[in-house]
């Protein structure tokens, strides 16, 4: 899939929040996701182990308060997209994340995520 495609495809899967389905069809299966140093499952490889902590994640939120993507940038194998989550947790506790993420592909896939946020 040629990148502009690509990206607009993840774009339009992650606003409907299909997270599962946009990592089935659009991650490579060795792809590779980083978060933040603080974060306790900082580097995960795999498309398995990807969807798998995903799953996780999706457990866990009771309730979306906010969720917004925008559109994807796109320069040649890379594309960045922002993306505001707030939520509110099974344990009462309520997360805002305001990130920047940064896609690298290759052969029509994404090989690589890593999200930016404090």
């Amino acid at each position: 899939m040629e990148i502009n495609s690509l990206a607009n495809k993840l774009v339009a899967l992650l606003r409907e929040k299909k997270f599962i389905e946009a990592q089935e069809e659009l991650f490579s299966e060795d792809a590779i996701t980083q978060e933040p140093e603080k974060f306790k499952e900082r580097s995960v490889k795999g498309r398995d182990a990807i969807i798998q902590k995903e799953k996780r994640f999706l457990k866990a939120v009771k309730e979306w308060i906010r969720f917004e993507v925008s559109d994807p940038i796109v320069s040649q194998n890379y594309f960045s997209i922002t993306m505001y989550t707030e939520v509110e947790l099974i344990n009462n506790q309520k997360i805002l994340l305001d990130e920047i993420i940064i896609y690298e592909v290759n052969n029509g896939l994404i090989i690589k995520e890593q999200f930016f946020y404090s």
